[in-house]
C-alpha cells in the first residue's frame, strides 16, 4: 500500500514541477523573471503554496531553474532580466497618470461601452520602447464605425503615435467570448485591467470563464484603473444619435469592408488560417495582430517546455 502511495505522489509532484517550470518558460519568452506569488498565480495545474514552494526547491536543485532576489528564471543569464523589470515597473508608475489620461480618452470615445488596457501594462510593467494596448469592446453593429474613430484620431491628433493609444483589438457587447482557448489567451484575458468597472465588463469575465481552467489559480478579475464613474462627452452622444439609424449601420459595413480588403493587400503572406486568427475581421470583431504574435509565443514555449526531461 504504501509504495502505490509513494508513487502516486512522486508523480503528482513531477507534474506539478513540469506545470511550474512551464510557467517559468512561458513568461521567459518575454525576458520576465517571476516571484513565487506570481507563478502560484500563472501556474496552469491548481496547485498550493506548500507544492509551489516544494516544487521550485526541486527545480532549483536540479538546476532547471534559478533564483536571485526573491525571483526565478529559466537560465543563468535571466538574472540580467530583474534589474530591467524593476525599471519597467518603475517607468510604469511614474507614467501611471499619463496612461490614466488616455484611458479615459478612449473611454470617451463614441459607441465604446468597456474599455480593457492589455499587453505587458496589464502585467505590472511599462518598456522603454513599449505601447499601451487597448482591448474595446463597441455597441452592437458598431465596432468598424468606433474604430475607425479612433484610428482617425490617432493618424491626425495624435500623428499616429501609438505609444499610449495602441487600439488593436475590437469586439461588440453582443458577441464578448474570445476564441483560441489557449494559454496565451488566458492569459491576456485573465490580466486584462478595465479602466472602469460597468456591467458589459462584468459580463465579459463571465462569458470568458474558459480561462479559469487554464489559469485556476489567478481568482478574480483586476481593479478597475478609474474608480469613478465616466460619463459620455457631448459630442460622444450627439455622434452616436446621429449614426443610430441605418445610416450607422451602412457606415460601418462601408468601413468593414474597405479595412478588410486594405488589410488582405497589405498582408498577403498570411494564409487563410493565418489571417483568421492575426487580423480576425469580422462584422463583430476586429483584431490587428499582424506580427503572429500569438503562435510565435506559444511555440517558443514549447520549445523550451521540451528541455524540462529532454523531451
Amino acid at each position: 500500500m504504501i509504495l502505490p502511495l509513494l508513487s502516486q505522489i512522486n508523480s503528482k509532484l513531477n507534474i506539478l514541477e513540469k506545470e511550474v517550470y512551464k510557467t517559468i518558460c512561458y513568461f521567459d519568452v518575454f525576458k520576465y523573471p517571476l516571484k513565487e506569488e506570481e507563478i502560484l498565480r500563472y501556474c496552469s495545474a491548481k496547485i498550493t503554496n506548500e507544492e509551489l514552494k516544494h516544487a521550485l526547491q526541486r527545480l532549483v536543485s536540479e538546476k532547471k531553474i534559478f533564483s536571485q532576489r526573491n525571483f526565478y528564471f529559466l537560465d543563468e543569464k535571466g538574472a540580467a532580466n530583474i534589474g530591467t523589470r524593476l525599471d519597467n515597473e518603475i517607468r510604469l508608475t511614474t507614467f501611471n497618470h499619463k496612461i490614466k489620461k488616455y484611458a479615459r480618452l478612449v473611454n470617451a470615445f463614441p459607441f465604446v461601452e468597456a474599455v480593457f488596457i492589455s499587453g505587458s501594462v496589464s502585467k505590472g510593467l511599462l518598456t522603454e520602447d513599449g505601447d499601451v494596448d487597448y482591448f474595446i469592446i463597441a455597441k452592437p453593429n458598431r465596432v468598424w464605425v468606433c474604430r475607425t474613430i479612433l484610428i482617425v484620431f490617432k493618424k491626425v491628433i495624435l500623428l499616429n503615435s501609438k505609444k499610449y493609444f495602441c487600439v488593436n483589438y475590437f469586439i461588440d457587447s453582443e458577441n464578448l467570448r474570445v476564441p483560441d482557448s489557449n494559454l496565451f489567451v488566458a492569459t491576456e484575458i485573465k490580466t486584462l485591467i478595465p479602466v472602469t468597472s460597468n456591467d458589459i465588463s462584468a459580463r465579459f469575465a463571465e462569458v470568458n470563464q474558459w480561462a479559469d481552467a487554464l489559469l485556476p489559480n489567478y481568482g478574480t478579475c483586476n481593479s478597475p484603473l478609474i474608480n469613478n464613474k465616466l460619463k459620455k462627452p457631448v459630442l460622444s452622444r450627439c455622434l452616436e444619435m446621429i449614426c443610430s439609424s441605418g445610416f450607422g449601420e451602412t457606415l460601418d459595413n462601408f468601413f468593414c469592408k474597405k479595412t478588410i480588403q486594405r488589410w488582405q493587400k497589405k498582408f498577403p503572406h498570411f494564409n487563410k488560417s493565418e489571417f483568421d486568427l492575426n487580423m480576425r475581421s469580422y462584422k463583430n470583431v476586429s483584431k490587428h495582430h499582424p506580427q503572429g504574435y500569438q503562435n510565435k509565443v506559444l511555440n517558443e514555449v514549447a520549445q523550451r517546455v521540451s528541455k524540462f526531461a529532454g523531451e
